[in-house]
This record gives C-alpha cells, structure tokens and sequence, in this order.
C-alpha cells in the first residue's frame, strides 16, 4: 500500500498485579500435548469508539486491569518448560505478557464492511510460530487504536496452553474485570480431570491421531511447512439466519435422513462438499473434513464450567469425494452427524490412552490429515462461544475475526458467529487461486449465496484513502 498503515507506538510487559505464589507443577494434559506444535492462535476483536477523549488513558488503565486479571490466570505469565519426565508444563515464573499499542492510518468506515480490513495480520503482534516454548509469551496483547476512535484488540494465544473456547473466556473474564465487576465463570485449572488412565486401555481404533518419531527442533509433526507451499485466497461469506435455516431445510429435505439437522451439520456439509467440488478432486481420492467435538460435556465426571486448557478432540473424517460430489448435501451431513454422535466419552478416553502409550514411547502425536494436501478441510466453529459478550465499558464488539495466514494450510473454513447473532455465520475460506476462482461458479455455492459479489471483487486488494 506504499504507507505505514499500523505504526507500533510502545511496547511492554504486563505482569500480574501480585506475584503468584510457588505451586506444584501445572502439567499439559494429552490434549494439550497433541497441540504443543500449532502456532499461536491470531483473532482480533473490533470494539466502538470509546467515550474516553485520551486514548493513552485508555491503554493504561487496559494494562491495569489486565495485571489484575492475570492474578486470576497466572498460567498466562509464565512459559512452557519440558519435565523431568519428557512431557510439557508450565513453569510459574511470571515471566508476564507482552502488550503493544499501535495507531492505524484507517477508519472503520473505510471499507464497504468491517471483515474486509486488508492488513489483519498487522493488528496483532508478528511471528506467528513458536520454535522454543521456554522463552515464548503463552499471550501476547495488541492494542489499535483506528482514526475514527475505533479499538482493534489483537491477541495471540499459545494453542498448547487452552483451547478457543477458554481463550475466548478469559477476553470476557477480562473485560469484567476491566469494568470492576466479578468474573462470571472463575477459571479451573484442573488439567488432571483429562488424564490418561492407568494402565491405558485402548478399545477403539483411532483414525484421528498418528504418531511419528520425534522431530529435531519442532514440537509436533503437524508444525512442518512444506517447501514450495502455494499462496492462497480468503473470502469471508456471510450466511444470515435465513440462509442457514434454508440450508437446514435442504438437509432435511435430502434423501439420506436422519433426527434433528442442526446449524452445525447443515454449514458444515455444505463447505465441504462445495470445496470438495471446487477442487475438482479425483473420485478415488479421499478427502477429510478436521474439525474439534468438545469433551466439555461429553466427558464421564463432566468437566467443570471454566475449565482452562484443550478440551476438544479433533475428529478427522474421512471420505471419498466422488461419494460427497455425487450425493445430495443430506449425504455428507449425515455422516457428519453419526461421527458426532459415535464419539462419546469411551471413544474419547480410548484416544487419550493411545496418545500416552505414544508419549509414552517418546513420539510426537499430531493429526491424521494433511494441512497442504488440498484434500482436506479443517474447519473450527466459534458459533457458542462468548465472544459477543465481551464488553470492556464503551460496548460489545461490532465484529470478531480470524485472521488467516498461508502456514495455516489449504482448505480452511472456519464458521464464526456473526454480530447480528441469531443462526448467523461468518464463514472465512482459505484454498488455492484456481480453486477459488471454481468456487464462485459452483451451482450449490450460488444457491445459498446469490448476493455474493464476484470473485475479483471479493478478492481485489482494497486501497485506503490517503
């Protein structure tokens, strides 16, 4: 764009407002584990002009009211250690969490919709990867302040530490506490709720995890980026409720029937399946759609409200894709369903003892899919968590994203709640130019988004005003 358009004005460590007391080990459970290798979680929240005239006194008091915050997830201050015994935990040392205020040369109102901001990645701290877990932040904070008094609030979250859901917590946590008001749903840290157990008992056949040897300098065999890796493209669509209720319709009007349809199910096949037919993948060729089932409620004690740390199993379906581009959308929503529906809480522990038999053996544990294949799908939905809820004094956010960045693979398609809430939905895709360009003349793409722009519209660079 020719200008500085996020200048970076202070730079700084918050610590907790008390120093936290020595403890036992806070060791990472099976899950986490299995995490340790991703990069750090990118999302950005797009608040309203404050009220407040001074933004530097703004800044201040987020930093204050963060330090309290962290007294109540002291975790957060301190850095990821290897144990005697080999696995991952985190060591107390309040090392802290650094926090950046930067100004935008931009307004909200500068593009045609707020989701079309064309340098996200800039609204958060760089370096996305994490090569040593002993000196890197678990969070990293970025206030923007916008022209127009808007407030971008970029974190970066460390997905070993805790998965979407409790990063999305503690947004809200902070943000009472920023407004001196409790903590709604206080932290748990009770990682040993997820333990294996002992001896490890392995009854179901695990397609989703596969273990390799340990690799020199890396965390995990999902956190390797392959030489030549192609660029890829993003659109962000939006299906209103009336769209997702038309696409349930469609579900439950298809030949392969099945109980209730939820929203899930229904926008879930239909990205995959109109992915899959975009790519123009071979029939034979087998193509998996990745995505997290919380053990939140599934699991057997059910795990305490505010429970901190990963507590999602990553399914990693698969099938064939003639199977998805010859059959009605019911078909692929069907099988979706019953993967849900067979993974309970025996299914779940039996994937939790392979992994420490694995871990056990000294291997690294990943997912059973490929990230740049671009066979695969791998979606994660944000739909329930409390991410509009979130307010720090001067209202709740007008839009919440996730920035997308090539190392994250192709294929992605995340499903995000849309501000309007309701069964709204924002749906970022991310594959490859000539894939992209097939999606926007896909029959059952249209049908479900007959107002949506062109593709060099939805993918032209956008020029700020000088």
């Amino acid at each position: 764009m020719g200008i500085q358009v996020v200048e970076v004005r202070s730079v700084s460590t918050v610590l907790p407002a008390k120093p936290t007391p020595p403890t036992d080990r806070y060791f990472l459970s099976n899950l986490d584990q299995v995490f340790s290798g991703q990069w750090y979680m990118n999302t950005v929240y797009y608040f309203p002009p404050p009220e407040i005239s001074d933004p530097q006194k703004l800044v201040d008091s987020l930093k204050e009211s963060l330090s309290k915050t962290l007294v109540h997830y002291p975790v957060l201050s301190g850095r990821i250690k290897t144990g005697e015994d080999g696995r991952l935990e985190v060591d107390f040392n309040d090392e802290g969490v650094p926090f950046k205020e930067a100004h935008v040369r931009a307004r909200f109102d500068d593009w045609e919709d707020i989701k079309d901001c064309p340098f996200e990645l800039e609204l958060n701290t760089e370096g996305t990867t994490i090569s040593d877990y002993s000196i890197s932040p678990l969070l990293r904070i970025q206030i923007n302040i916008f022209r127009c008094g808007g407030i971008a609030v970029g974190f970066s979250w460390a997905h070993a530490i805790a998965d979407g859901w409790a990063a999305t917590e503690f947004v809200k946590a902070w943000s009472e506490v920023h407004q001196t008001i409790p903590i709604s749903k206080p932290p748990h840290f009770v990682s040993t709720l997820l333990e294996a157990r002992n001896p490890p008992q392995v009854t179901h056949s695990t397609k989703d995890y596969l273990s390799t040897e340990k690799l020199v300098d890396s965390a995990s065999v999902n956190n390797q980026i392959p030489e030549g890796t192609p660029s890829y493209q993003t659109i962000v669509f939006r299906l209103s409720t009336h769209q997702v209720d038309d696409l349930i319709d469609e579900v439950q009007g298809g030949p392969w029937k099945y109980g209730t349809v939820t929203a899930f199910e229904a926008v879930a096949a239909f990205t995959w399946k109109v992915m899959t037919e975009a790519r123009d993948l071979p029939d034979s060729m087998i193509t998996k759609y990745v995505y997290p089932i919380s053990c939140r409620q599934r699991w057997e004690p059910q795990l305490p409200d505010g429970y901190f740390g990963n507590a999602a199993h990553m399914s990693c379906l698969p099938l064939k894709a003639g199977d998805i581009k010859k059959n009605h959308i019911s078909y692929t929503a069907k099988v979706i369903h019953d993967d849900i529906a067979q993974t309970d809480t025996k299914y779940l522990k039996s994937a939790m003892d392979w992994m420490q038999i694995e871990l056990g053996k000294g291997r690294d544990i990943g997912f059973n899919c490929d990230y740049y294949s671009g066979a695969d799908v791998q979606s994660t939905s944000f739909i329930h968590f409390p991410i509009y809820e979130t307010d720090f004094g001067w209202g709740k956010p007008l839009y919440y994203s996730f920035p997308i960045q090539d190392l994250f693979g192709d294929g992605l398609a995340l499903v995000l709640p849309a501000p309007e809430s309701g069964r709204s939905r924002c749906v970022p895709i991310s594959m490859q130019q000539e894939h992209m360009k097939r999606l926007f003349e896909n029959e059952l793409f249209l049908k479900f988004q007959p107002n949506l722009k062109n593709y060099e519209y939805c993918t032209k660079r956008f020029t700020l005003p000088a």
